[in-house]
């Protein structure tokens, strides 16, 4: 598989921006992420990953509260 085709079991990744105004990719299972200057590189980080991308409205913080 390359880095750009998804299979059944890839991991989600959740996309928006942070309360800094930075772009934040993070996994579903919080065990990747990282902060982005730009949506596009936020997207590319988890598709680069095989990941399907979800996009969400609200602050999605790197490291959620437990």
């Amino acid at each position: 598989m390359n880095a750009f085709e998804r299979s059944e079991d890839s991991p989600r990744f959740v996309i928006g921006r942070d309360t800094n105004g930075f772009w934040a990719a993070r996994s579903a299972d919080g065990q990747e992420g990282g902060l982005f200057v730009s949506r596009d590189q936020a997207e590319k980080f988890a598709r680069e990953r095989g990941a399907a991308v979800a996009r969400k409205r609200e602050p999605v913080r790197l490291w959620p509260r437990p």
